[in-house]
């Protein structure tokens, strides 16, 4: 499949962008941003739109489009956790041996 906005090179930015969310990047890539946030709008519109009606029962379009956000969500909601562990990993692993660098120190002052 080509994508619409299909380039040979890939810059550090799309880089970033990939690795905090592969979906993102590709829809972005597939789509282009202008017509993401065209998307965007009618989303919104739609959902005030069924807000008010909420006596009719979703269509099978709506029923995976909110499949397709929940795993999105999902895969964030993850995600964040996984950086936000990593994050406390490291300030422990920091935070350990800056202790033992003081302790040490201290001992070498004794003797």
């Amino acid at each position: 499949m080509k994508l619409k906005w299909d380039r040979t090179t890939i810059s550090a930015s799309e880089v970033n962008r990939y690795t905090y969310c592969p979906y993102q990047w590709y829809f972005e890539r597939y789509y282009g941003r202008s017509k993401l946030f065209q998307m965007s709008k009618t989303k919104k519109a739609e959902v005030k739109l069924v807000q008010s009606q909420k006596t009719k029962s979703k269509t099978t379009a709506a029923k995976t489009r909110d499949a397709h956000f929940a795993r999105g969500r999902a895969y964030h909601a993850k995600e964040y956790q996984n950086f936000r562990r990593k994050q406390k990993i490291f300030l422990f692993c920091f935070t350990a041996i800056i202790i033992i660098l003081i302790v040490c120190v201290f001992i070498l002052l004794i003797k």
